[in-house]
Order: C-alpha cells, then structure tokens, then sequence
C-alpha cells in the first residue's frame, strides 16, 4: 500500500513559517552582531566663503560645481582703491621716518644745549665762589660780588632751561628704533593696507569644490557676505544613524563596509571612528514649573549618529550628502558576518535598478 500522499499546501506553510522564524531569529541578533544602516550620508566641511576686504569684483575665477586646488584663486574685488591705500602707508612711513630723524636732530642739539649750559653753570659757580671770597676779604667791590651772584644765577636758570628742552625734545622723539609709538603705528597700517590689498583675490582654503555661487563682475561685495560655498574634500567622513539597542558592540576602530547609491554595485572598506554620545530626543522642560515633561504617546527607539571614515581613497564621483548603506562588523559573529556581508552585496547589485 501506498505511502499516504503529503498535503504539499501544508509543507509549503511548514516551510514559510519555518523561513520566517529564521529570518525573525536573524535580524533579532544581527541587529547587535552585524548591525546595518540605511541612513548613512556622505559628510564634509562646508565653508561659506565671504571677502575680508569690500569693494566691486572685478573677476569670478570659477564656475559653479567646479573642483578647485587648495590656494587657487576664487574671484577678485577691484585692487586699485587698495593699491592706493598702500601707498599712502608707505608714504606715511618714509614721513614719520623723517619725524623721527628730525626729533633725533633736536634731541642731540638740546642735549648740546645743555652741556653748553652745565659748563657756562660751573664756570659761573667757579667766579662767583672766588668773587665772595674776595669781597669777604675787601678785595672787591659789593657791586662786583652781586653781580657774580646774579650772572650765577642767570647760568642756573639757563642749564634749568636746556634741561627742560632736552625732557621735552626726548619725548617729542619717544622711544628710539622699532619700539617707537609713531613707527610702530605707521608700520602696522603698512602692514594692514599690505594684507588688504592681498585680501582683494579671495582663494580656496583647500582642495574642494565650488558650489552656489552668488556673485558676478561688477556686483560690489560686502565684507562678510557669503558669495559661495566650498566644499572641503580634503575631509570626507559618513555619518550613519543607528538604533540604541545596535550600539552594544560597537568601538572606534572596528571595519565597516559602505555602499554609495551614487556608485552602485561598489563595496567600499570604512573604519567606525566615533560613536555620537548625543540625540535630539532629550525631555522638554515646563516653563512654568521648570520641571520636565512627561513624555506623551509612544516614544519611537531613539537613533545615534556613528561616524566613519574610508579606508581607501576617496572614490571619484562621490559628493556631498550622498545617500550610504553602512555595515558594522563588530567582531563577535564570523558567520553573522559572512551573512551580513552577502547581503550588502546584493544590495549593492540592486542598488543598479534604484
């Protein structure tokens, strides 16, 4: 007799269900053991670039979406208003040079005025001393004696003068070489009016990209108005969004495999460099109580940003914002990562018909 035939829609739901308690089991671990995420994005330094100096620009060096060196110029403001202004301040500086030279010149002559004074003082002392002396003893006259008294005098009030001639052409001249206030001032506008006419040709900080420019020749440009933004490809990182309950295993340091949607059927290594000690899922606080608030309806898992860095050069055609499917391999399942490993390649084969 016959074996009783198999219902086969019976194995068929034996095996359905079978297949979905290990895909159920599967992704309960995987979830800490390989984790996976969707929401990674391709990050970089955006810089807005603004002139330092104003006035009219008189080029635009790059167009829009274009790669750029580091150094290389960007666009340029009108350099005549500050050629002008740098040499002024060389002017100023030749003048105050010749300031100085002069009130050296009268330092060094009131200074000889002086001795000139010290010495006709003490020759006057000397004579009035012998004169008392000898009108002391009759010798001469007291018209004589009060005469040497008052020519002393005079030679006093004179050597009095000159020093106070010398006080005043000393600080006329202030302190002498570069720690003089007036060289000191007209040397830093020199400077100044130098680093604003170099300011005029506004360059790229560094390798990148030029994107959303907002200026054109002859448009006057504001100090501190942004005019584009560029994009430092210099540092390139990813940031992917993971649950909390992923967060487990995770460590700097560990590899990690991305997938680019701008570069399909590519798998590239990574390295997981921090894990975001932050999210915006912090209680609000009752403003009139200070107190938090209790949190109302059901509260979704929290996510966490994790940061990546490649582990090989920077591949062309990627771009800031790109969207990136992540893949951690925290070391703790070879097989759970072998799986996980297959399938971000066939997620990267799929990625084609994205």
């Amino acid at each position: 007799m016959d074996a009783p035939h198999r219902d086969p829609v019976r194995r068929l739901t034996l095996s359905l269900v079978l297949l979905a308690l290990v895909v159920l089991v599967y992704v309960l671990f995987a979830q800490r053991l390989t984790p996976l995420s969707r929401e990674g994005s391709v990050q970089a330094f955006l810089i807005r670039i603004a002139p330092e100096v104003a006035g009219k620009v008189s080029a635009v060096e790059v167009s829009d979406n274009s790669q750029v060196a580091a150094g290389a110029p960007l666009f340029r403001i009108n350099p005549d208003p500050y050629r002008i202004a740098l040499a002024q301040a060389e002017a100023h500086v030749s003048s105050v040079g010749q300031a100085i030279g002069a009130d050296t010149a009268a330092v060094q002559t009131a200074q000889a005025r002086m001795v000139q004074a010290k010495a006709a003082r003490d020759n006057a002392a000397d004579n009035a001393a012998r004169v008392l002396e000898l009108a002391r003893r009759g010798v001469m006259s007291a018209a004589q004696r009060d005469q040497a008294s008052a020519t002393l005098a005079q030679a006093e009030a004179a050597l009095t003068a000159s020093e106070a001639d010398l006080l005043r052409a000393r600080q006329s001249l202030g302190p002498q070489g570069e720690e003089n206030p007036r060289l000191k001032e007209a040397m830093a506008t020199l400077a100044k009016a130098r680093l604003d006419l170099m300011r005029t040709t506004v360059v790229a900080p560094n390798q990148g990209a030029i994107t959303n420019i907002q200026l054109a020749p002859g448009q006057y440009a504001a100090v501190g108005t942004p005019a584009m933004t560029f994009i430092d490809t210099g540092a390139i990182w990813i940031t992917a969004m993971l649950d909390e309950n992923a967060l487990e295993y995770l460590k700097a340091g560990q590899p990690a495999e991305v997938l680019f949607d701008v570069l399909p059927g590519r798998v590239f290594k990574a390295r997981l460099e921090s894990l975001g000690f932050g999210s915006a899922g912090s209680l609000g606080t009752d403003q009139s109580t200070g107190l938090l608030m209790a949190p109302s309806g059901k509260q979704a898992g929290r996510q966490f940003p994790v940061t990546l860095v490649l582990d090989e050069p920077l591949p062309r055609g990627l771009r800031y914002g790109s969207q990136a499917t992540v893949l951690f391999y925290p070391g703790k399942s070879a097989g759970m990562e072998w799986v996980g490993g297959l399938w971000l390649r066939v997620l990267a084969q799929l990625s084609y018909l994205a």
